[in-house]
């Protein structure tokens, strides 16, 4: 801590183990501050002195919130008393460490201000005349002990004539704004649901101190250090996010359920790495991911992630303005047109992509930094603001100009923050422009600044309950979100009631504090850590390294010791009934439905290879492309996923008679040759022709039928019967599947919950499934291709129709079960398993195709 002495002048330095010195004026040498067992001295070390601690050199301050203006802060009682615990300002929490690496107070309060998680990060400065300026870049005034002064006013900050304050100072308002702003996050993602706009404040107050601390060291002459600040600031979060997602993976384990465990091991990988938010963007548009939404423990580091790239990219932008800087030249108006241009252009790219895109959008940096840009704005143009509204803090010792406007100003802006998501459900809006709300809300705490009322909201979020959740609020960020989640899960609810939320609530708050206190805290006043670059690094590598060798290892000892999907049970269950019993084993397991897509070994090459490319078509085929493979027939698979999930049943017949197989089917789309086709879709039909043109298979597989996920509406699309006519005059046969059921749940998942409840696959199917007549049409709607002939003489006139029509195989009996025997049937809501394909239908579609020609 930071602590005048007779021994050296300047800054002394100490560890929290040192013993306190007596300050002037204490009788019988007791301390000034002594400790307590409240919760606040387990969270936060004591204000250094420079930055509002009275010490030996210190004049006395008047307190805007102290009935005795002359009283000081070490003329009150221990913090333990309940006025000092509901109205006495909370002194910011410093690191000895960062007192031994930067020294002067300035350099140290800029240490703290590098991004809203900051504890004592609510560092602003204010106007100074251009001449003092240019003065401050010349030489520096030294305060009291000779101590270096910050921008060349006293040692505390405070302007040595009675001027505007010209130094850095702790904001205990913005401390306590995002006490508000986290609060608003948690109680939001607890019993509402919405989007609170506290994390778009969290960025907008992350780029207000960088901004701040960049600009500070411009204007004074001091080098940027941007690779130390990497360092500095990435040790400092990553070890408390590595250690919450550590927690994470073990409730996974403990708590949910198989199939979400592969996202979660992607996710905390991710997640680590600040690229979380660049993998929901991939399972977004990934047709083959599972839903990753609300269920992910992790998902919320989607915008950390963000934060840390901006933390990268951002502070690159300063560099621009350096040689400006050293001849001596102002840096804002610069700054502020590099800003403008950045943030336009980001919110130009915000607005368009919400509106075409906004589940992409959403975790978009590109799209969410012109909130960032905006809370650079701010911290440019607050100088001004403050010079021309006459703005001093309480370390000033006169009140401000317009002290109501303030104080209403203040008000509006949290008003505003608590109606974003209450009055209106702005979810869908996000992150477009309907984002200013929550961002102007906080410039308006910003601007209002010290109101000089005791009801001002300035005075409120100076409180210590407000300081101490803005203490806690990094820690409380990370683990909010997986303790409700597990939560969820573990008691089958939508949505937290009022008092397992309240649970929820004060459980996250507790462990905040732990993961605060023993290591938050820890790491970030080490002064080993932070001593050597080498060393500081290290923390950040052993940090990613523990959550990557956790998921990692994780899923290697799955592999390594679940049994083989393939081996069936002990039981030998029948497929075609639904077991009244758990069996031993239901394959496949949870975290092996990534695997059961099914898709063939090679890459398409040398006869079946496409001359051209198609977006979203990955072509494949069975055996090799060597010219001297010998095949006797081509077979080829068209159409959607609800094609290819077919691929399999026809493996055995394709290998018997030293056929290849070719998947050319693309997700989401049918083979509808002649119908109209949306953006997507378009031009995939003859894509398929003249691909068949190409090659001359014998045989195409697609799926002719369309269900519907919510009734037993079953048609014929338009379309299919051209498609099929189409290959029929081109003398080639057609294998016209009917498409399988499709539910408005995830059949896996809703089996899964059941069983591992304890239930029956019996139990999950009076659950999750549905009578056949509820899912499918009476009769197949594909029955009139079976009567479609060649158009014309010659070899294609020997081409014909065969319907594959497996709905008594997959629903038995009538009934659409999520498990038949020990094998699930669905991975989602509307695919088969790989599993069940290969042991259910493929002996059927052996049998069929053995039949036909």
């Amino acid at each position: 801590m930071l602590r005048p002495t007779a021994a050296r002048k300047g800054i002394a330095i100490s560890s929290p183990q040192d013993p306190p010195t007596p300050r002037a004026g204490n009788r019988g040498g007791h301390r000034a501050h002594p400790r307590s067992d409240s919760l606040e001295d387990w969270t936060q070390e004591a204000l250094p002195e420079a930055l509002g601690t009275p010490g030996p050199h210190h004049r006395a301050r008047p307190h805007s919130h102290s009935r005795n203006p002359t009283r000081t802060r070490s003329d009150r009682s221990p913090g333990s008393s309940l006025d000092a615990w509901t109205s006495g300002p909370l002194p910011t929490a410093t690191s000895s460490l960062d007192d031994w690496v930067q020294g002067p107070i300035e350099l140290h309060v800029e240490r703290e201000a590098e991004d809203a998680w900051s504890t004592a990060g609510s560092v602003t400065g204010t106007w100074r005349p251009p001449a003092e300026e240019s003065r401050s870049r010349s030489s520096q005034r030294t305060g009291p002990e000779g101590a270096a002064s910050p921008e060349g006013g006293s040692i505390d900050g405070a302007p040595a004539d009675g001027g505007l304050r010209t130094g850095p100072v702790f904001r205990h308002e913005l401390h306590g704004l995002r006490a508000v702003a986290l609060g608003l996050v948690a109680i939001y993602h607890i019993w509402l649901g919405r989007v609170s706009g506290g994390v778009d404040v969290f960025l907008f107050l992350s780029a207000f101190f960088l901004t701040g601390t960049f600009v500070r060291r411009l204007e004074s002459g001091r080098p940027l250090g941007i690779p130390r600040y990497w360092l500095h600031t990435f040790k400092r979060l990553l070890p408390p996010a590595a250690v919450t997602i550590l927690l994470t993976l073990v409730g996974t384990a403990a708590f949910l359920p198989s199939s979400l465990w592969p996202t979660v091991m992607q996710e905390a990988v991710a997640s680590a790495a600040y690229v979380q938010n660049a993998l929901l963007v991939f399972l977004q548009v990934d047709y083959h991911a599972r839903d990753a939404g609300g269920a992910s423990p992790l998902q919320h580091f989607w915008s950390l992630s963000v934060q840390g790239q901006a933390f990268v990219v951002w502070p690159l932008l300063f560099l621009l303005v350096v040689r400006r800087a050293r001849r001596g030249k102002s840096v804002r108006r610069p700054l502020i047109v590099l800003v403008l241009l950045i943030g336009a252009a980001s919110l130009t790219w915000s607005v368009i992509t919400t509106q075409t895109q906004q589940q992409v959008a959403y975790f978009d940096t590109a799209a969410r930094l012109w909130e960032f840009a905006a809370g650079s704005l701010l911290a440019l143009a607050l100088p001004v603001i403050d010079r021309i509204t006459g703005a001093y803090r309480p370390e000033d010792g006169r009140p401000p100009r317009l002290r109501l406007a303030r104080a209403l100003t203040g008000w509006a802006g949290i008003a505003a923050l608590l109606a974003c998501g209450i009055v209106l459900d702005v979810s869908t809006m996000f992150p477009g422009w309907i984002a200013i709300v929550p961002l102007a809300a906080a410039g308006a705490v910003v601007v209002a600044g010290h109101s000089g009322h005791r009801w001002g909201v300035d005075a409120l979020l100076s409180t210590r309950p407000a300081a101490f959740v803005g203490d806690i609020s990094y820690a409380l960020y990370l683990v909010h979100w997986p303790v409700l989640v597990l939560w969820l899960h573990h008691s089958g609810q939508q949505r937290a009631g009022l008092l397992d939320g309240l649970v929820v609530l004060a459980g996250s708050v507790l462990l905040a504090w732990l993961v605060t206190r023993a290591v938050d805290a820890p790491v970030r006043r080490s002064r080993w850590l932070e001593a050597r670059p080498w060393r500081a690094l290290t923390a950040i590598a052993a940090s990613f390294a523990l959550v990557l060798a956790g998921a990692g290892g994780w899923w290697l000892v799955l592999n390594q010791q679940s049994p083989q999907e393939t081996t069936a049970s002990a039981e030998d269950l029948p497929t075609d009934e639904v077991a009244t019993t758990v069996p031993t084993v239901i394959r496949p397991a949870g975290w092996q439905l990534g695997s059961q897509w099914p898709d063939l070994p090679q890459r398409c090459a040398g006869p079946w290879a496409p001359s051209v490319s198609f977006p979203h078509v990955t072509c494949q085929q069975l055996l090799p492309g060597d010219t001297d493979v010998d095949t006797s027939e081509t077979i080829v698979v068209v159409g959607s996923s609800h094609s290819r999930q077919y691929i399999p049943a026809l493996l055995p017949t394709a290998e018997a008679r030293g056929a290849q197989v070719v998947n050319l089917t693309m997700d989401g789309c049918q083979f509808l040759a002649g119908a109209e086709r949306d953006g997507y879709c378009a031009g995939y039909d003859e894509y398929v022709l003249s691909y068949v043109d190409s090659i001359d298979p014998d045989t195409v597989l697609t799926t002719a039928t369309l269900t519907d996920a919510g009734s037993a509406e079953e048609t014929l699309p338009d379309g299919a019967a051209s498609s099929v006519q189409a290959l029929l005059d081109r003398g080639i046969d057609v294998i016209a599947a009917r498409d399988t059921p499709r539910w408005e749940s995830d059949q896996f998942q809703c089996a899964e919950d059941v069983i591992d409840g304890g239930g029956t696959p019996a139990e999950a199917d009076e659950a999750c499934g549905a009578d056949a007549s509820q899912k499918l049409a009476a009769s197949n709607p594909a029955k009139p291709l079976a009567d479609l002939v060649p158009a014309g003489p010659g070899d294609g006139a020997a081409a014909e129709v065969t319907l594959l029509d497996l709905s008594t195989q997959i629903c038995p009996e009538g009934r659409c079960s999520p498990v038949l025997g020990d094998v699930s049937v669905y991975m989602d809501d509307d695919h088969l398993t790989r599993l069940f394909v290969e042991e259910t239908l493929a002996p059927r579609v052996t049998e069929l195709l053995a039949n036909s020609r």
